[in-house]
């Protein structure tokens, strides 16, 4: 898999959308000078993936992840990510009332760990946006950097969930008096890695897979795409 320009994935990118109204074409980078990744996406059911996320400031460069559209089957959402020849599935339930998403990943060498998103309004988050939303990702398997005490949000340590474990990444948008599927605008989209997902503990292809996830999930929650029934 070809990496990014400087062959370390950055620890924070933000969207950049050449038309205001166009969601189907943008681009990543930690600024406008700093352009990294192309990511073109396809709203319409039928067998192309969602997304496509390419190596540098055009589609040109070389494909480094794809998501698959997400396929509704008995009241659950499942979205396949494929990095390289290493693929997940990312997963959430309808009926969910926590609004959770989660996958599995195998993380320094062949120890396969779990991972949630979860929903976010939390100092993370809100460094990002004023009066921003969004989602944290969670490793399950993980002590917090307050030594897991969790807690209320204004007590506990940053990086940490109220049950004690670690946040590895978060993304974020603003938040919005108007539904999604009513709006002519194209809602931001900011993402970070955090804590182990930022220090290389969880390899070289977690930052991809936080990226991808994160990203389908804002597709969902800011721009209205939900399942498909995937014709020719």
């Amino acid at each position: 898999m070809s990496a990014a320009s400087d062959d370390e994935f950055p620890c924070y990118l933000r969207a950049y959308f050449p038309c205001r109204i166009d969601y189907t074409k943008f681009i990543l980078g930690e600024d406008s000078h700093d352009l990294r990744f192309t990511v073109t996406l396809d709203p319409v059911p039928r067998k192309n993936p969602l997304m496509v996320i390419y190596d540098g400031p055009t589609d040109d460069g070389d494909t480094l992840v794809t998501i698959s559209k997400p396929k509704d089957h008995l009241g659950k959402l499942s979205t396949t990510i494929q990095v390289s020849d290493i693929a997940t599935v990312l997963s959430n339930r309808f009926d969910d009332i926590h609004r959770l998403y989660k996958f599995s990943l195998k993380v320094g060498g062949s120890r396969r760990e779990k991972f949630e998103w979860r929903p976010s309004e939390g100092k993370e988050v809100q460094e990002m946006f004023r009066h921003a939303k969004g989602y944290k990702l969670v490793r399950l398997k993980s002590v917090g950097p307050g030594a897991g005490k969790g807690g209320k949000r204004k007590d506990r340590q940053l990086d940490e969930t109220s049950d004690g474990k670690e946040v590895v990444a978060v993304w974020a948008t603003k938040k919005s008096l108007v539904p999604s599927n009513l709006r002519m605008d194209v809602k931001p989209f900011k993402f970070e890695l955090r804590a182990s997902g930022k220090s290389g503990e969880l390899g070289s292809e977690f930052g991809y897979f936080a990226l991808a996830t994160a990203l389908r999930i804002w597709s969902y929650k800011a721009l209205g795409i939900t399942g498909f029934r995937i014709t020719d």
